[in-house]
């Protein structure tokens, strides 16, 4: 018997793009997994649309408070939607969900954006890659955008130096095709037709070994959005275990649905927030290291440069 999943689909104000991701979800062929919503205190009535949308496919969810949650007996139903009682951003949210999935007594946990949609066969490549490779603590998937694009974020190397000055800042929109961005995304090294270790793979979708993510203590809630992979990365690393990517699963990932509705500033210092954090805390940077790497984001961000676009996707 294949060893259970437990999907995590975390959900902020935008529940018609949990119901297509949900809609993909039910349509796979793995067995046995189950599912767990997460609303992020929308304060939308998203639980409630989610759930009506179940009840009228004749899915009965277990509906719970962020405390029952984690209080309660553990109920045995698939389906499980979780009120947060606050938002505290993409890790604390989806630790409210993996919480349950430990309870649950599952092997993996699948977190997915609820703005992605999955191939009804994408969870067997990923579980049978880490069924039978122990020192693989997290794989993910092939991703595609809506034109059919390979997503760069798919495999990415460890930030250094080089990603800082040249690829995040003012010189990689000067110039969007240097060796730092090319570096980092694997582009001419990697061409998606085998499984291949990276350093780090997308947060839209990742199956991890629930053992090791305990071993880490889930994810750092100290960063309300962005740098959760590079974190994670880095944590899986000093317990020396690896993680790949498995070009034969595929999804689609309509990228950022939530934060688009975010005003742009805001969005802003969530990135600096947690740069700085991730900077500060996992890699030791010092603390001028770390304010040059802050000018010269706020460098890119100078009006003339503003609408300069480094390119997000490729095609083979």
């Amino acid at each position: 018997m294949a060893n259970e999943i437990s999907v995590v689909i975390l959900n902020y104000k935008n529940w018609r793009d949990t119901l297509e991701c949900l809609a993909s979800v039910f349509e796979i062929t793995y067995r046995p997994y189950r599912v767990i919503v997460v609303d992020n205190d929308s304060q939308n009535g998203s639980l409630d649309e989610i759930e009506k949308w179940l009840t009228a496919r004749q899915i009965q969810p277990l509906r719970l408070t962020q405390q029952q949650s984690e209080q309660g007996d553990f109920d045995g139903n698939p389906v499980v939607l979780i009120q947060s009682t606050s938002n505290r951003g993409y890790s604390a949210g989806n630790n409210i969900g993996i919480r349950w999935a430990i309870r649950a007594g599952s092997e993996y946990v699948l977190i997915l954006n609820n703005d992605t949609i999955v191939n009804r066969d994408f969870l067997e490549p990923l579980a049978g890659f880490l069924d039978n490779h122990s020192e693989a603590a997290m794989v993910g998937p092939k991703i595609l955008d809506l034109d059919g694009n390979i997503d760069v974020a798919c495999a990415r190397r460890r930030l250094d130096f080089g990603d800082y000055i040249f690829r995040l800042g003012i010189w990689g929109k000067l110039f969007p095709g240097n060796y730092w961005l090319r570096r980092h995304c694997y582009i001419g090294e990697y061409d998606f037709s085998t499984p291949r270790q990276v350093d780090v793979i997308s947060g839209s979708c990742m199956l991890i070994r629930l053992s090791a993510f305990q071993k880490i203590g889930l994810f750092d809630e100290n960063t309300f959005l962005f740098y959760e992979e590079f974190i994670l990365s880095d944590q899986l690393r000093r317990i020396n275990m690896q993680t790949h990517i498995i070009p034969s699963s595929l999804i689609v990932h309509k990228f950022g649905q939530s934060i688009k509705k975010q005003p742009n500033p805001k969005i802003a210092k969530i990135i600096k927030e947690g740069l700085y954090y991730y900077l500060h805390r996992y890699r030791r940077y010092p603390y001028l290291f770390i304010w040059l790497i802050s000018l010269n984001q706020e460098l890119a961000n100078w009006r003339p440069l503003k609408k300069l676009r480094c390119p997000k996707t490729r095609s083979f």
